[in-house]
């Protein structure tokens, strides 16, 4: 686009919250200017998240002292002479429902794990799924019952690479046809196929016109040690769009003040996350999780390689049953400094769902949303990091995944009452290892930012430059085997403005050391033979932050540190948070 972009509206629409961002132009380069933020009104009496949108960009109009709306409720674009207005609107949504799956392969451990990876990577929930070779095989008239039963919006089928196999693929699709038939014509799914490519052709005759088919244009498993995801992706993130994102009432007419159609929150989120892998060094990645209300998203970028995982069935205020039924109270407690019946956990996540615009009236609820947030994060790692080796480049003597810079976002995290808090749940959560730069969406840019990037990428460039993400700071992780209190890096930062500061760091230890924002120094590090720190240079150069440098020598994994008597754990939990000034 032209240069002569001067200002961006960025509307972003959440299952709870509506927020709207302006990024203008100053002094030469797009800066993050103000936001402003309105319950979601897709809910009744509204049932119209245009009103929602309407009141996040009035107050936005209060705060940054600009018209940005007509008299008849439309974004006035473009920026007109007076000021008023802007030269480009766009929005994000994460407020539709998920695309209720059923996925069918021929063997579970080959087609049906690209089908599980390919959709965890859209706004999508497996509701079933069908396996026509190996363990849990169903015969043809189980396999058409189960999709009656499930009733989904989608069935998605592979099996076969390239010009492999041919007979036991068609017999799978024809039976999925079979189940898709027996549904009344307007609920009938619509069948995904991304198997064998010789054979689209062949899946279109016997499919024939009674039931939706598209035929992706790729094999999600074009040869046995290959996967190519993006194309179903692709036709996922298209059909949520075209049925559940149109359904979602009066999105429509948001859609119409964006420069370009309507954007998926998480893929705009994946954009930061691209972006930032493609900074610095390129043997380490970036990594982001959004916790929103409904959605838990993670993006891991090597190089401009992103692999985005959404878990669309829990969030920070729907799904915490869910959640508990995965992770066990235990798992949840043992993030406490205090006791916790599991009754009150229990009622503490129903509340939560039923009145989701509430936030935590004392430290106590706070600690506890930050407990399950957690967990919530944890879960998604688990699911997504198997992917995460296929897109970082290989380095010699590297164990570990890298990565350079690691961002938050979503309220439970960017809203902490103090930064430290959200520093430990990150790094409590993700346990990362290495040398990095830890990240905050405090003004809950990123939406913006990644939408803003598919019209002018300057402005999302500059926008990062400027510092629209809050720092942290620069995070220390040495790993490796070490009795507790003993001493495994040596660490001298020398300030730019004069002075040094040595350290001892000792296992099992976490603490912060001065470095305020803006104040660059020099980092030495000198780990004991057998630790870890992934990458070894002669100096690192960093810049301060909102904590600091941040030394987590706690050990990884981190729940293998935790003592097992619950009174000695809730006292290790209270100390690692006087620690981080949590």
């Amino acid at each position: 686009m032209a240069d002569n972009i001067e200002s961006i509206l960025a509307i972003d629409i959440g299952s709870v919250n509506t927020q709207a961002v302006l990024i203008a132009r100053v002094d030469g380069s797009h800066r993050f200017v103000a936001r402003a933020q309105s319950p979601t009104t897709q809910e009744e009496p509204w049932s119209d998240v245009a009103i929602g949108a309407r009141h996040a960009i009035e107050q936005l109009q209060h705060v940054a002292g600009r018209p940005l709306m007509s008299d008849d409720g439309n974004v006035i674009s473009p920026e007109q002479t007076n000021g008023s207005g802007v030269d480009i609107c766009v929005v994000t949504s994460s407020a539709a429902r998920p695309l209720r799956l059923v996925l069918a392969g021929l063997v579970g451990e080959l087609s049906l794990d690209s089908l599980r990876r390919a959709a965890a990577g859209t706004y999508s929930s497996v509701e079933d799924v069908i396996v026509l070779l190996g363990a849990g095989r169903k015969n043809e008239d189980m396999r058409a019952k189960s999709i009656l039963a499930v009733q989904p919006d989608a069935v998605c089928i592979a099996g076969g690479t390239d010009n492999g196999s041919t007979v036991p693929v068609l017999n799978l699709v024809e039976s999925v046809a079979l189940g898709a038939s027996l549904i009344e014509p307007l609920a009938r799914p619509t069948l995904v196929y991304a198997g064998n490519s010789a054979l689209r052709a062949r899946v279109k005759e016997i499919v024939g016109n009674d039931v939706p088919l598209i035929a992706v244009e790729g094999n999600v498993r074009p040869a046995l040690a290959m996967e190519d995801l993006g194309p179903l992706q692709a036709e996922l993130e298209a059909l949520h769009a075209t049925t559940k994102l149109a359904a979602v009432n009066g999105l429509s007419t948001c859609a119409t003040w964006s420069h370009i159609p309507v954007l998926p929150t998480a893929r705009s989120f994946g954009n930061v996350v691209r972006y930032l892998s493609m900074i610095g060094d390129p043997r380490a990645g970036a990594l982001g999780v959004d916790v929103g209300a409904s959605n838990t998203t993670l993006g891991a970028a090597f190089s401009g390689k992103l692999q985005l995982t959404v878990r669309s069935d829990i969030g920070s205020a729907f799904g915490g049953l869910r959640l508990l039924s995965e992770a066990k109270v235990a798992g949840v407690t043992r993030w406490l400094p205090f006791p916790l019946q599991a009754s009150e956990l229990e009622a503490f996540v129903i509340d939560k769902e039923l009145r989701p615009l509430t936030i935590p009236p004392d430290g106590r609820q706070l600690l506890i949303e930050q407990a399950l947030a957690r967990e919530a994060i944890r879960s998604i790692v688990k699911l997504a990091r198997p992917s995460w080796s296929r897109l970082a480049p290989r380095s010699r003597g590297q164990t570990t995944l890298l990565f350079e810079r690691i961002v938050g976002a979503g309220a439970v995290i960017a809203k902490a009452t103090r930064p430290g808090q959200a520093a430990l749940l990150l790094l409590d959560a993700l346990e990362p290892t290495g040398v990095f730069e830890l990240l905050l969406d405090v003004y809950g840019l990123i939406p913006a930012l990644g939408a803003a990037a598919m019209t002018y990428p300057l402005s999302t460039v500059q926008a990062i430059e400027n510092k629209g993400l809050l720092s942290l700071g620069t995070v220390v992780v040495p790993t490796g085997a070490a009795r507790p209190g003993e001493v495994i890096l040596g660490l001298k930062m020398s300030y730019e403005n004069g002075g040094d500061l040595d350290v001892d760091v000792a296992a099992g230890t976490l603490e912060v050391l001065p470095l305020p924002p803006g104040l660059k120094a020099t980092l030495r590090l000198q780990p004991r033979r057998g630790i870890d720190i992934g990458r070894v240079r002669k100096s690192i150069p960093v810049e301060g932050g909102a904590l600091g440098l941040i030394i987590d020598a706690r050990g990884r994994p981190l729940t293998r540190h935790l003592p097992s008597d619950p009174e000695m754990r809730r006292d290790q939990i209270q100390q690692w948070l006087w620690d981080m000034g949590a």
